[in-house]
């Protein structure tokens, strides 16, 4: 068998008997501190789903980056 194949525009790899997609998320500009990483683990405890979704959908990175932004808006309000 071969190790690596290219089928309907999916290349897939070859693991014991099985052939499974490489897939990679696309990377992003945007960066995530404190907030967006408190996010991240509060969604992956609370709320399984969504999460999953976000990472499906390779929405996750930008959406814990906007809401790292929002958190940082926020306190920067509160601090004034």
């Amino acid at each position: 068998m071969k190790e690596r194949i290219t089928e309907n525009g999916i290349d897939y790899v070859l693991v014991g008997d099985y052939y499974i997609p490489n897939l990679k998320m696309p990377e992003e500009e945007k960066s995530i501190e404190k907030y967006g990483y408190s996010h991240s683990e509060y969604l992956k405890e609370r709320h399984p789903a969504r999460y999953n979704n976000l990472v499906l959908s390779c929405r996750l990175w930008s959406y814990l980056a906007d809401v790292n932004e929002q958190a940082q808006e926020r306190l920067q309000d509160v601090m004034k």
